[in-house]
């Protein structure tokens, strides 16, 4: 590829990924987008996008599936990437409709999480009203809450330390995450803090990620490298992947078993 080509891939993959409002869901979508659309690829396409992943492990699946890959068979696997997407929101709404089917039909969501809103599209008659928090410090609620409020969801943003009144009127907590492990999930800063005021209050959460995501421990090493993200223990949250629900602890060797095939294929 000539250097020229590089740099203009590097610096549209330096966009889309310095996006802050559109969490790693979105951003991984965009990557594979573009991909079809014919603005990145080449050679050197796995190693541009690894470079700009960070924390996100999502892309470095990707990266991982376009390695050694033949230049025609690119666009290929990023439309299989696309279906894959569709399918998991498609599958997760389902797990997510019978995960709230107790329930008050009031949720708290955190940040901004492509996931969670795909998954909330199958349950869109259902719910009466999603607590969004602002979601300090990049205030990525505030894009979450409109993109919600535009599907036609009730949304009321609240501040971060307005989530104890969330809880106390029966929310459910539905998160979202960067990456899943076999014993934690990454998320927004404030999420340890809402799954545990919500075990406190005997309300069991929900964590919605799509099977990109998943990786073992080992694979994923010291990250979170950034600030702004920080590991939350699985103990006692119901974790939502594509078509399968796994209570913790319950169904952790189940979990462990899919996390390894994961990384395999």
């Amino acid at each position: 590829m000539e250097k020229g080509v590089s740099f203009l891939m590097s610096n549209l993959i330096e966009e889309i990924t310095s996006d802050q409002t559109s969490g790693a869901s979105g951003i991984y979508i965009k990557v594979l987008n573009h991909i079809v659309l014919g603005y990145l690829k080449g050679d050197e396409l796995p190693e541009l996008i690894r470079q700009k992943a960070g924390d996100m492990v999502s892309l470095n699946y990707l990266a991982n599936k376009l390695d050694g890959v033949p230049l025609f068979k690119q666009k290929e696997i990023a439309k299989e990437l696309q279906k894959q997407v569709r399918s998991d929101s498609s599958a997760s709404g389902i797990q997510l409709y019978k995960g709230l089917a107790n329930s008050k039909n009031i949720i708290l969501c955190h940040s901004n999480s492509g996931s969670v809103i795909r998954a909330l599209e199958h349950r869109k008659n259902r719910i009466e009203l999603i607590y969004q928090t602002h979601s300090k410090p990049g205030e990525e609620g505030r894009e979450s809450a409109k993109l919600l409020k535009n599907n036609g969801f009730k949304v009321k943003l609240i501040a971060d330390s307005r989530v104890p009144t969330a809880i106390k009127e029966g929310a459910i907590p539905v998160l979202g995450a960067d990456s899943v492990t076999q014993g934690f999930f990454v998320n927004k800063i404030g999420s340890a803090d809402i799954v545990n005021k919500a075990l406190e209050a005997g309300i069991t959460p929900i964590v919605v990620v799509g099977s990109e995501k998943a990786c073992t421990e080992v694979s994923y090493g010291d990250r979170p490298q950034s600030e702004i993200f920080e590991r939350i223990s699985l103990e006692k949250i119901r974790l939502i992947v594509g078509s399968s629900t796994y209570r913790m602890p319950r169904d952790r060797k189940r979990l462990w078993k899919m996390l390894e095939e994961t990384v395999k294929s």
